[in-house]
């Protein structure tokens, strides 16, 4: 039977005896490795890779992708001031969001690289900075991913300026004096070669139409397998595919384009596990299911109940029997499972796992991508876990303290 990704009964025994569980374990030389699979992108023209920190913000982590070369991605101007605090300088920083918050102004003035989402923010950004060059993200129209919650292009997407406006896009820049140099797309996720083929095709189009632009930010999206039927994107397929197309333009108009991308969930999804505890089992009878209930749940890993994806799981002990069980979380919600059929949280699908019993360890791979940083923070009062990291020369440190459960109501305020 599989084993997890990188945590060893070894490593297990070491975190069980020395941190409080659960805990988020990441693995320095996966995060390293998946990194590096960027920075040998095909590129026609040159490639800057952007990490997208809403997959996961911890400051170790973007310390790390800094260090491998890679870029910094917000999608918001807190997520911005996250990574000028974790040290990264503010000119390796670009923030495209839903949102023009507070702080956007001091931050583009710093040095951040604004990208404007809708023709609104592009005015606002006009207003504030004539004369400055910033991105314009487009929605092409178009959508991709395996569902539709996944999906951000497409005119059921509130992502970025509808590609029928770029006449209101150059009347703005104009009236601004601004310089347009950079189209950001990202359509969904799961991406192809044929359909970032397609996406670039759509966005040359725009691109012939606002002669200023130098780079295409062509997002993200790149499937990174968790689950055995799985399987992973082709990186070097995608990049040899686009760069024909990125070719094809500079013969057709002597125009070198720089090509951007923003992996997220590529880079981190299998560089992290979960360490939980089963703390109770229990069951509905003969001919209903054993249930395995764990010492984490909705509000460490909403992934599985947002979306219904699937999780590897691995029970670590001696035994060599097999039973099917549920697995599902501490949280007093009915949609806390961890073994739901896939795309559908509704639906349980038991998963053949060893004999459980009560105090074992229960390991859950693929929980480095919009998990710590999208947790249910504090739901049933939960403590938020703390975050550690596997060195690659073998040292366990920690890089988040698991909350107090003080913490918790600090900034509560006594009206009686």
């Amino acid at each position: 039977m599989p084993t997890p990704r990188f945590i060893t009964p070894e490593i297990t025994s070491e975190i069980n005896n020395n941190f409080i569980t659960p805990v988020y374990v990441y693995s320095e030389k996966e995060l390293r490795e998946r990194a590096r699979e960027f920075m040998t992108f095909p590129s026609a023209f040159g490639h800057k890779v952007r990490y997208a920190m809403k997959a996961n913000p911890n400051k170790t982590i973007l310390k790390i992708f800094e260090s491998e070369g890679l870029y910094i991605d917000a999608s918001s101007d807190f997520e911005a001031l996250r990574a000028l605090a974790a040290g990264i300088d503010a000119h390796k920083i670009q923030i495209s969001s839903q949102e023009l918050g507070n702080n956007i102004v001091s931050l583009i003035g710093g040095g951040v690289f604004f990208v404007a989402t809708s023709l609104h923010q592009l005015e606002y950004f006009g207003k504030n900075f004539p004369q400055q060059s910033c991105g314009i993200r487009v929605n092409p129209g178009v959508s991709s991913g395996g569902f539709a919650k996944i999906s951000t292009g497409g005119p059921s997407s509130s992502f970025g300026i509808w590609h029928e406006y770029i006449d209101e896009i150059k009347t703005i820049a104009s009236k601004y004096n601004i310089t347009i140099c950079k189209l950001h797309f990202h359509i969904g996720s799961e991406n192809t070669p044929s359909s970032w083929v397609d996406s670039a095709e759509l966005g040359f189009d725009i691109i012939r139409e606002i002669q200023s632009v130098t780079t295409f930010d062509m997002g993200g999206g790149h499937k990174m397998a968790i689950m055995p039927h799985e399987k992973s994107a082709d990186l070097q397929a995608i990049g040899k595919a686009v760069q024909k197309k990125f070719e094809d333009f500079y013969t057709e108009s002597g125009r070198k384009i720089e090509l951007e991308m923003e992996p997220g969930k590529y880079l981190t999804i299998n560089s992290c596990s979960m360490v939980t505890k089963i703390q109770d089992i229990v069951n509905t009878g003969t001919s209903g299911y054993k249930f395995l209930k764990i010492n984490s749940g909705m509000n460490d890993m909403p992934r599985v109940a947002m979306y219904g994806v699937q999780e590897p799981l691995f029970i670590i002990n001696d035994t060599s029997e097999y039973e099917e069980y549920v697995v599902v979380g501490h949280c007093c919600e009915s949609s806390d499972i961890l073994t739901p059929k896939l795309y559908d949280a509704e639906i349980l699908e038991p998963r053949k796992l060893k004999k459980a019993f009560i105090g074992d360890t229960l390991v859950i791979d693929g929980v480095g991508a919009y998990n710590s940083g999208m947790a249910i923070k504090n739901y049933n009062s939960f403590p938020e876990s703390g975050e550690l990291l596997l060195r690659e020369n073998g040292e366990i440190v920690e890089i988040r303290k698991r909350e107090q459960v003080e913490e918790i109501w600090r900034n509560e305020i006594d009206v009686f």
